[in-house]
């Protein structure tokens, strides 16, 4: 019996709140294979992204509470095997990394039997890249990060004036020289420039562990948030609080599911589709190793 093709993987990694989620799901939106499989890791321990895709076939494995390049490595691998022997496996396999992950070493498991490493997608926040790219602990992931690229999709374009994009451009060539870089707002890019890369030697590396370096706080809300109280909240955290997810109830729209999103200075709170009967309110926040008094922000919201 012959052995069937392997199934190509891209894996789409990024810092936090660069806008991978919304890459995913302009892909999954725009039909890019028929049946996909979708691999997705939230640092947290409780999931949002995993919700907040457009999953047609609704075949999406969350895999929250650690790094998907190191903690939660053998995760990984499980659900690759488990997509890869249903008796109708899917013709693509896209995994999302948590935005503190090396898409390096979540290149290598894409080389298990079976798959093919189609290429690593990275995205960038062309308003704050190059400003965390200066900190000593966020920038060694970003760094990492480049270095895996086999594209680099610079989002968030129409945040930045015209002549720091050229200069931004500049930068980008000398920390990435060679790998291609395509401009978007909303994470809006051809297709076809993402998919069949094609993997170069730096992409699949070995795993390492750097998740000590960031620190998350979950919390789960049966009540709707009063807005005002939410926006209070989410002013007040500190800069070392790099970035807030959730989905929520608001007590002034109670019947909706709102979207909460924090990356640096911008906040977004977007209410839209109709609450699930049963679901929780979810939140989460990511900051660096050491900063103080999460949970005691998190508790004036309750």
């Amino acid at each position: 019996m012959a052995r069937p093709d392997p199934i190509p993987v891209t894996v789409i990694g990024g810092y936090l709140g660069s806008g991978k989620t919304t890459l995913l799901n302009h892909l999954l939106r725009n039909g890019f294979r028929r049946r996909n499989a979708v691999l997705v890791n939230d640092f947290g321990s409780i999931g949002i992204d995993g919700d907040l895709i457009a999953d047609a076939d609704g075949q999406t494995i969350t895999l929250t509470n650690g790094c998907i390049c190191c903690s939660v490595g053998s995760d990984l691998m499980r659900a690759l095997w488990t997509v890869r022997d249903r008796p109708d496996p899917p013709e693509h396999v896209v995994i999302e990394a948590s935005g503190i992950a090396d898409p390096g070493p979540v290149a290598h498991h894409a080389l298990t039997p079976g798959f093919d490493l189609d290429g690593v997608v990275v995205v960038l926040d062309a308003e704050t890249v190059r400003r965390r790219e200066r900190d000593p602990v966020i920038g060694r992931t970003i760094r990492r990060q480049l270095a895996a690229a086999d594209v680099l999709v610079l989002n968030k374009t129409d945040l930045v004036a015209p002549a720091d994009l050229e200069g931004l451009d500049a930068w980008l060539a000398e920390r990435a020289p060679k790998v291609p870089v395509l401009h978007a707002v909303n994470a809006d890019v051809p297709i076809a420039a993402l998919l069949g890369s094609g993997h170069h030697e730096s992409a699949a590396t070995e795993p390492h562990d750097h998740a000590d370096d960031y620190v998350s706080v979950s919390a789960t809300f049966d009540q709707p948030l009063r807005r005002e109280v939410l926006e209070a909240v989410l002013a007040g955290l500190p800069p070392a609080v790099l970035r807030v997810k959730g989905i929520i109830r608001l007590a002034e729209s109670p019947q909706l599911r709102t979207v909460v999103h924090r990356v640096a200075s911008r906040t977004s709170i977007v209410t839209g589709q109709p609450w699930r009967p049963g679901e929780p309110g979810r939140l989460v926040l990511i900051a660096l190793a050491g900063t103080e008094g999460l949970d005691a922000q998190v508790d004036k919201l309750r």
